[in-house]
């Protein structure tokens, strides 16, 4: 998909919506446009650790590029206008009255709905403002329900004249798990068997619903004698700076926090400590594997989006015969 036309035509009163699986290369694709393209962009994302991976490709593909941190780069943008502007919703508000020539793209544009409408307004504020101005915008997401979607375009349709949707797969996946381990309720104690007994076969990722379990399995995994890495919400920014130094744990111990274009490593097994209601994040967790198209496996608790017959249960209970044994051996080893 060649993005330049797209860029060079996008005009006020003018709105895009892109939606494509996780791992599709959205970004990836919009970065080498914006190097051919005449127009200016101004890119914002929803997580600082995501401005600072894009600035990183943006600068190696020498596009003229601020990254939005300081008083310092808010003057710059105002003197020289670059051709690329990279922010969070909380450090656009200094700068956009400098950008009305610039095309405006949204990254994880349901997340401005999600988190804007929770505990973040300043998403929600900057959504409007954009709007507002009926500055020509680009949404992109992987995940974007029906009523998110409905939602966004009732938004447009006051001002803006033009909307289009460009669907190159929408809620659903680019690389499918090679195996799909569902544990009903009555057996979760199965799955946490498998993470500390399990075959190892490259890292692995837990994830955790809240905060206080990621220190408490990450913790319990080192005294195991495994390596970790978590992350948890507020941290990405660092968690991202560690793997670049080329850190490589066992196991990646996080929230939903990392289902959203953190740069991860490649990803062999992803567990779920809990149900995951909603699907556009179940779908951006599963998409943290296989980004390349490799073998991955997950253990899941959500019965409710793969076909019945891809749950490998026969394969379940030989693990937990073999995990059972592996953990009588070790409680022994440990007396």
């Amino acid at each position: 998909m060649n993005f330049v036309p797209i860029l060079n035509s996008l005009q006020l009163e003018q709105a895009l919506i892109i939606t494509a699986p996780p791992g599709w290369g959205k970004t990836y694709k919009l970065l080498n446009a914006i190097t051919q393209a005449s127009t200016k962009v101004c890119f914002i994302f929803p997580l600082r650790a995501l401005c600072e991976e894009v600035y990183l490709q943006a600068h190696s593909r020498k596009i003229e590029c601020v990254n939005l941190r300081t008083q310092e780069d808010f003057e710059v943008v105002h003197k020289i206008k670059p051709k690329l502007v990279i922010t969070t919703p909380e450090m656009l508000n200094h700068v956009i009255d400098s950008l009305e020539e610039y095309i405006f793209i949204i990254d994880e544009a349901h997340l401005f709905f999600y988190w804007g409408d929770s505990f973040r307004q300043k998403l929600n504020e900057i959504y409007f403002e954009i709007l507002s101005r009926t500055l020509p915008v680009l949404f992109l997401s992987a995940t974007m329900s029906e009523s998110l979607k409905s939602r966004l375009e009732m938004d447009l349709n006051y001002n803006y004249t033009d909307i289009y949707h460009l669907n190159f797969g929408n809620q659903i996946l680019k690389n499918y798990p090679t195996k799909i381990y569902f544990y009903p309720k009555r057996i979760q104690l199965w799955l946490k068997d498998e993470i500390y007994y399990g075959k190892t076969c490259g890292v692995q990722v837990i994830f955790c619903e809240f905060r206080n379990q990621v220190k408490c399995i990450s913790k319990d995994l080192e005294n195991r004698g495994f390596s970790t890495l978590s992350c948890v919400g507020g941290e990405a920014k660092e968690f991202s700076e560690i793997l670049n130094t080329g850190f490589i744990p066992d196991f990646i111990v996080a929230t939903s926090v990392i289902s959203h274009g953190v740069n991860l490593p490649m990803i062999k097994k992803i567990f779920f400590l809990y149900k995951v209601e909603n699907l556009d994040f179940y779908l951006q967790m599963v998409g943290r594997g296989g980004r390349t198209g490799d073998f991955f496996e997950i253990h899941t608790f959500n019965s409710d989006y793969f076909k019945w017959y891809q749950y490998g249960f026969f394969s379940l209970l030989i693990k937990r015969l073999r995990n059972r044994v592996k953990s009588w051996l070790y409680c022994l080893y440990e007396c």
